[in-house]
């Protein structure tokens, strides 16, 4: 039914030093239905793209702490999570959240994924905007 779902109201911001690598990536997804022809009929699921991001970032074990903290703590609730290039002015951040400009609403995408090492790990992490 329309109108049924309530928005995502995310409360936290992801901190922009717990990345040092981004990466986004827009995608418009869609449901296809294949017949043993070879013939398809494709639905999108939307009309504008969605967007995506990878962030990865190598850490002390302290940092590593706190970002296992901000993720466990977020395992299905929203927050945001600002993209560099698109805030006022570029690549300044707000970590309050106020600021509209380059705000996304997002969840994780995925698993948290680590490479542990000798004095400093490297953690990837995917992004899923949440429209």
């Amino acid at each position: 039914m329309p109108g049924n779902l309530n928005p995502a109201n995310p409360v936290d911001v992801i901190l922009a030093g717990f990345y040092t690598a981004l990466s986004e990536e827009l995608r418009i997804e869609s449901f296809i239905n294949s017949y043993p022809d070879g013939s398809s009929d494709r639905i999108n699921l939307a009309q504008n793209p969605r967007h995506f991001f990878r962030i990865t970032r190598r850490m002390t074990s302290a940092q590593y702490s706190a970002l296992w903290t901000f993720f466990s703590n977020h395992l299905i609730s929203p927050f945001f999570f600002y993209l560099p290039r698109e805030t006022q002015p570029p690549f300044t951040p707000d970590p309050t959240g106020a600021a509209t400009s380059g705000r996304y609403t997002v969840v994780w995408d995925g698993n948290w994924s680590d490479q542990v090492q000798l004095g400093r790990s490297e953690v990837s992490l995917g992004l899923r905007e949440v429209v």
